[in-house]
C-alpha cells in the first residue's frame, strides 16, 4: 500500500528535477531516473512477491515484482554515479554521491550473500535502499541551497 503514495512522491520529484530552468543534461537525465523508479515503486507494489522466496518456479507476479525491483535498484545506482562525475555538484555532494553509492553496493553484494545462505536479505535490501534515498535526501537538499 505504501508503494503508492512513496511511487508518486518519486514522480513529482523526478519532474520537478527536468523542469529546473538552464539544468544541465546530467540533472535532466537524474529526474528521468527518478521518475522511473517512482513508476518502478509503482509496478512493484502492484504486483506482490511470493510468499516463499525461495520457491524453484516463481509466479509471474513476483517475477514482474523482481524486475521493478531491480528497475528501481539500477535507477538510483546510476543517478548518483552521474552525480559523481558531474561537474555540475559541488565537490562535497559528489563525495557524498560516491559514499553513498559506495554503501549501496556494498549492501547490495551483502544482499546477495546473505540471500544464497538464506539468512536475512531483508535486512541488507533495506540497507542497500537506504543509502539510496540518503543520497535522494541529499540530492533535495543540495538543489535548495544552489
Amino acid at each position: 500500500m505504501n508503494n503508492y503514495p512513496l511511487g508518486i512522491l518519486f514522480f513529482l520529484f523526478g519532474l520537478d528535477i527536468i523542469q529546473i530552468e538552464q539544468a544541465p543534461v546530467v540533472l535532466t537525465i537524474i529526474g528521468v531516473l527518478i521518475i522511473i523508479h517512482g513508476i518502478g515503486t509503482w509496478v512493484a507494489g502492484y504486483f506482490p512477491m511470493d510468499a516463499d522466496p525461495y520457491t524453484k518456479t516463481p509466479s509471474l507476479e513476483c517475477q514482474i515484482h523482481s524486475w521493478a525491483g531491480m528497475l528501481m535498484l539500477l535507477s538510483l545506482l546510476i543517478a548518483p554515479l552521474l552525480s559523481t562525475f558531474s561537474s555540475y555538484f559541488s565537490i562535497e555532494f559528489r563525495l557524498f554521491s560516491t559514499a553513498c553509492l559506495l554503501a549501496s553496493i556494498y549492501f547490495t553484494v551483502t544482499l546477495k550473500k546473505a540471500y544464497e545462505e538464506k539468512t536475512n536479505p531483508g535486512l541488507h535490501q533495506r540497507l542497500s535502499y537506504g543509502a539510496q534515498l540518503i543520497w535522494l535526501t541529499g540530492l533535495s537538499f543540495n538543489l535548495i541551497t544552489s
